[in-house]
Formats: C-alpha cells, sequence, structure tokens
C-alpha cells in the first residue's frame, strides 16, 4: 500500500474509475427526450417523435418524452415498425403531449374517381375486393408491450386509425387525449383505444370525435371505440361523440369497464359479456344518447353471455326515428336487429338499473311488436334479465304498457309518468328538447326532481373505481341539492319556455323531425 502514500493522484483516479464502473453496470439514469420536429421522424432524426420513442426504449428505467406545446406531428410521411403500427413502447414511459397532435390525412380515390379523405369519409375497397386506389395509407399510434406502464397527458390524434393497444398486463393512464376523425384507409379496421387480457386503461377528460364516421360495418371497427378483453377499464369525465363503429361506443368481454361521469352521444352504444373472466360494466353518473348515422343492429345498450351492466344515477336517451328503419314484417323475422333499443339483455346477460331514466324519441314510429326493451331470447340459447332497482323512471311504448314495463322490470313502482326532460318552445308550434346534453336537462316539475332523498349521507353516489363521492352532475353542476338528489346525470333544472298543450303530447319529436321541420319554416 505504500504507492497510495507515493502518488496519491493514482489514487483518486482509481476511486473515480470504480464509481464510474459501478454507474454503468447499475439501473441506468431516467432520462427526458425533447421532441420539437413537426414530422414524424426516425431514429436518426434528433428531436422527432420517433427518435424520442427509441432512445426510451432503449434506456431502462421510466424515461419522460416532452412534446413542444401545441405541436402538429405529420405522421403521413412515416414508416411504420409493425404493420400500420407507427411504434411499439417496451419501456415505462411518460409522455407531456402539451397539446401536441399527431396529424394524419388518409385519403383514397374511388372507381369513380371521387376523392375521399377523413372530413370527406368512405368506405375504402381496395384490391382484392374493389379497384379504389389508396393514395395515403392510415396509421395508429402505438403498441405497449406486455408489462409495461405508460401515462399520457395531453397527446392527441387526428385522422389516424387508433391510439393504443395494451398487451397483456399493461397499464396505460391518459389524460386530456384526444382522437379525431379517426379512419382505417389501407388498414383493419379497428377501436381508438384496445386493452388486452389483464391490462388496465384509465381515460380521464378524454374526447373521442367522429370515429370511424360514417362508415358501414365493412370499413369500421367491429370491436367498438373503446373496447378490451379481461381487462378493466376506468374512463372518467370523458366524452364520445359521433362513433358510428359497428359494435358502438364501448364494448367490453370480460373484466371491468367503469364508465363515470362521462357523456356519449350520437354514437353506438355500450355491451358487456363474459369471457374467461366475469364481465361487468358499471356506467354511474353519464348520459347516453344512442344514435348513429350508422344504423348498426348494436345501437343499444346490451348485456350478454352471462354479462351484467349497472346502470346507476344515468340518463339513456334514443331516437326511434335513427334507429329502426326495419318493416314490422322484418322485425317479426330477425328480432334482435329491432328489438331492445335500447336496452336488450339476453344469453344470461343482465341489466340492473338504479336512480336512472330512460326516455325514447319518435316511439310512434317503432313498428307493431317490437319492443325497447327485451330479456327475450331473441334467438339466442337464453334470455336475459332487465331489472329496475329504486327510483327508475321508464318510458312506456306504443307495445309496451306501463304495467308490462312494471312486469317486465319486476318492480311495481317503476315510474312511468309524467315529462320527465325540459322542453323548449321554437315558435311557430315546434315544441322539442333541445339538442344534447342540455336536452336532457330534468323538467322541474316533472318526475325526476328530488327523488333521492338522505343524497349527502346514507345514499351518497359513489364511485365504482375508488369509492369516492361523486359531487358533481356529467355537466358539472352540484349533484345534490338541499340532501336531495334527481334522477338521471343532470341535477340542475333550468326553468323551461312556454310550453303549449300539443308540443307536450308531441314531446318526444325530436331529432329529424324537428330539423326538418324548421328546414321547411
Amino acid at each position: 500500500m505504500t504507492w497510495l502514500r507515493r502518488d496519491p493522484l493514482s489514487w483518486i483516479a482509481l476511486v473515480l474509475a470504480g464509481a464510474a464502473s459501478l454507474g454503468t453496470t447499475g439501473a441506468a439514469r431516467a432520462n427526458t427526450y425533447q421532441v420539437s420536429q413537426s414530422s414524424w421522424g426516425n431514429s436518426a432524426v434528433v428531436n422527432s417523435f420517433a427518435w424520442a420513442l427509441a432512445q426510451a426504449n432503449a434506456n431502462p428505467g421510466l424515461d419522460t418524452i416532452d412534446i413542444a406545446a401545441g405541436l402538429a406531428i405529420d405522421v403521413d410521411g412515416a414508416t411504420p415498425q409493425i404493420s400500420d403500427w407507427l411504434t411499439t413502447i417496451s419501456d415505462n414511459l411518460a409522455i407531456q403531449g402539451h397539446g401536441a397532435t399527431l396529424v394524419g390525412n388518409p385519403s383514397f380515390i374511388s372507381s369513380g374517381g371521387t376523392i375521399y379523405d377523413k372530413f370527406n369519409v368512405d368506405v375504402y375497397k381496395g384490391p382484392p375486393l374493389g379497384t379504389d386506389l389508396l393514395t395515403q395509407q392510415a396509421f395508429s399510434f402505438a403498441k405497449v408491450t406486455g408489462g409495461i406502464d405508460v401515462s399520457i397527458d395531453q397527446l392527441g390524434i387526428d385522422g389516424l386509425n387508433g391510439y393504443l393497444q395494451l398487451g397483456n398486463g399493461a397499464t396505460a393512464t391518459l389524460t386530456g387525449a384526444t382522437a379525431r376523425n379517426t379512419v382505417s384507409y389501407g388498414s383493419p379496421g379497428r377501436s381508438v383505444f384496445e386493452a388486452l387480457d389483464n391490462s388496465v386503461l384509465n381515460l380521464t377528460n378524454v374526447v373521442l370525435d367522429r370515429i370511424n364516421p360514417e362508415l358501414d360495418s365493412i370499413g369500421a371497427a367491429w370491436s367498438g371505440a373503446i373496447a378490451g378483453s379481461n381487462a378493466t377499464l376506468n374512463m372518467v369525465g370523458s366524452t364520445i361523440n359521433r362513433a358510428a363503429s359497428a359494435a358502438g361506443a364501448v364494448n367490453w368481454s370480460g373484466g371491468v369497464a367503469n364508465v363515470v361521469s362521462s357523456i356519449i352521444t350520437q354514437s353506438g352504444g355500450l355491451s358487456i359479456a363474459d369471457d374467461t373472466k366475469a364481465g361487468v360494466m358499471n356506467l354511474v353518473n353519464s348520459l347516453v344518447n344512442v344514435y348513429s348515422v350508422q344504423n348498426s343492429d348494436i345501437q343499444r345498450l346490451q348485456a350478454f353471455l352471462g354479462g351484467e351492466l349497472n346502470i346507476t344515477a344515468s340518463s339513456i336517451l334514443q331516437d326511434a326515428i335513427d334507429n329502426t328503419d326495419h318493416s314490422s314484417t322484418y322485425c317479426i323475422n330477425n328480432p334482435y336487429d329491432c328489438a331492445g333499443k335500447p336496452l336488450t339483455a339476453f344469453n344470461d346477460g343482465k341489466i340492473t338499473l338504479k336512480q336512472s331514466l330512460v326516455p325514447l324519441l319518435n316511439t310512434d314510429l317503432i313498428p307493431t311488436g317490437v319492443d325497447s326493451y327485451s330479456e327475450a331470447a331473441l334467438g339466442f340459447a337464453s334470455g336475459g334479465d332487465i331489472v329496475a332497482l329504486d327510483s327508475v323512471w321508464i318510458q312506456p311504448t306504443p307495445n309496451q304498457s306501463a304495467a308490462s314495463l312494471k312486469t317486465l322490470l319486476g318492480n311495481p313502482n317503476l315510474l312511468t309518468a309524467g315529462l320527465p326532460l325540459v322542453l323548449n318552445d321554437f315558435g311557430g308550434g315546434v315544441t322539442a328538447y333541445l339538442p344534447l346534453p342540455k336536452g336532457a336537462y330534468p323538467n322541474p316539475t316533472g318526475p325526476l326532481i328530488d327523488q333521492i332523498a338522505d343524497a349527502d349521507g346514507a345514499n351518497q353516489l359513489l364511485s365504482p373505481i375508488d369509492g369516492s363521492v361523486i359531487s358533481v352532475d356529467v355537466l358539472g353542476n352540484p349533484r345534490t341539492r338541499q340532501g336531495l338528489r334527481n334522477i338521471g346525470a343532470l341535477q340542475f333544472a333550468p326553468v323551461p319556455g312556454p310550453l303549449p298543450l300539443a308540443g307536450a303530447a308531441a314531446a318526444l319529436g325530436w331529432s329529424r323531425r324537428l330539423r326538418r321541420r324548421l328546414g321547411h319554416r
């Protein structure tokens, strides 16, 4: 050890070298990668999104990708990693989007020479099914490797096909994300978000708008705008608007799907079934308007194959003019295509309603013999069950009287009378509901007001996700008033305009009928 005394500089160098060696063999440091390029780029283009993702995947541990605020990232020139997926996320990652958007404009030229893109949408039929010419394919953002945790804040997609697919056991937490104008040109139709076995998808303040718009079942996703199998969904304060996917807005098979304080409008319905795990969907404090320009059979809320759909403090609306376009003869021969809109339980499925309402619009257009609430076999192996607990308002239809609904839903105290929602006088003899969501305001003198007693005590409205108290309605108004709560998803009740008696009798004439009458005027 005498050499240490003779050469202290050598000793210091040795210590520093040892420390450096320990640093390289231990865990890598978490890094932050900046994205400022306006094109997708690749792993060699510094500060591009593709480069940042490649760097983060290669550096073990939780890294952060920080994107310049409001950056529009063009993906049309990208080279996807897997099929049409732009990237794979294979290591824990946090993405700070700061309002950035991945932008694509998939397009094709039809056999007739018409150019279709994400705004002028049609079904793409390229080879071998047709002769359409693809000029720009659609991409999807990212697959998440199983077991990986990803958080994404304020990052949107516009003109892509899908956002995320979660592998087995992955967790993705998205806040403030958006997905707009999704189409599947040149790619298989898919869900915007798809959660596979044992994964967890957390969505807070997420907006999905124009998901596979105006496409029939050939080009649209078969599994819903949001889909999962044997996984968990926690969706809070989010919106799905104009989702015309063939299987509706949210389709869950096995596992648990919680949809809380969210609004689903002009979209397909909700679907829950058992899989290798029991399937349970909890719809709480939410508004669902089952409607779509695509008149798919799935435009309903359904529980089947043993799935359980629990609807609590929610408002379910449906317009028959947009969802029943078949003749009575067709409906008799094909009951599933017509019956059970908006509520269908079959093949051992169960729907349970509590403190919720279901008003229907244009019920005079429902074909003879078609039931809007169905727990029949519908040609399948067995029927299901629809149950109404306390404080449920359901609208009778020409084919289902108040008495028959009380029997069907197993509740002699089922509420069926009165005018539940606010009407607006448009003048000229036109009285109807306002556009949603304001059109779902409860009538201040109607049967929904202050029906839930002790709403701040024993009857508190709780989130199925974490048991926390839900203190505001779906539009942000205080959820209770003097300890009382309304039936449905909205608490605030504005004073309605003058209500002609003729308008009250025809109160459910909304949607296209109203638009046509206003147009004629």
